[in-house]
């Protein structure tokens, strides 16, 4: 057979091929910024800025008054009869130290690895595929681990970006809240869809490969 009719994973490679190929450009194009501008990561003049929940700072769900945030019905914009809330607030430092720098980092940071992390499984799982076949236990055991890091990735990602959130609107406004990181909190269903299919899809790919020696044990 031809490979691109042998290989029932080719359009996976190819799409996983140019998402690599993206995000590696991106990385450099990234480094090659702060390489040719001379600024760090850490240190520098750029601002910094979150995006926060307004309950986490009022524990109201309109909201109270802050300041710089006005009513959205001003002008034109809305309709007779029509109103509208902002829930949510974006605060920034123009003169950040260190730390928040760090925060940031680790709140953009978290779900670019988490990203990276699933792209090379995948890529892994592609190349087990290829070398050791379809109907093989490596395969399987591989749709269950990259099902598992789609699951506690998601969850650990979303728990690190919460925290650097957290800090970071701690650091610029003041609330009488605790536990405030559970307002920047997501997850996603679609993840959690994602996951578990994955772990079935393992487990039903295990089936298969013992349907698949029995078969062959028989002829």
């Amino acid at each position: 057979m031809r490979p691109g009719i042998d290989n029932a994973l080719a359009p996976l490679e190819f799409i996983l091929r140019v998402t690599i190929g993206l995000v590696a450009l991106a990385a450099l194009g990234w480094l090659s910024y702060f390489g040719l501008s001379g600024s760090s990561v850490l240190h520098g003049g750029e601002s910094v800025c979150v995006t926060a929940p307004v309950r986490a700072m009022t524990g109201t769900s309109t909201g109270q008054h802050l300041d710089g945030v006005h009513a959205l019905g001003s002008g034109n914009m809305l309709r007779n009869g029509a109103h509208a809330t902002a829930t949510s607030v974006e605060l920034c430092d123009d003169t950040p130290s260190g730390r928040q720098r760090a925060w940031s980092l680790v709140s953009d940071a978290s779900p670019l690895c988490y990203t990276a992390g699933f792209l090379c499984l995948a890529w892994r799982l592609t190349r087990s595929a290829r070398r050791r076949g379809l109907f093989s236990p490596h395969l399987a055991l591989s749709i269950g681990h990259l099902g598992l890091y789609v699951l506690l990735g998601a969850l650990v990602a979303g728990l690190l970006r919460a925290w650097a959130d957290d800090h970071l609107m701690l650091s610029m406004a003041a609330t009488h809240h605790t536990q405030t990181w559970l307002f920047f909190f997501h997850y996603s269903w679609a993840v959690l869809f994602a996951g578990f299919g994955l772990l079935t899809v393992g487990r039903v790919m295990a089936q298969s490969v013992r349907m698949q020696r029995e078969i062959d044990t028989t002829v």
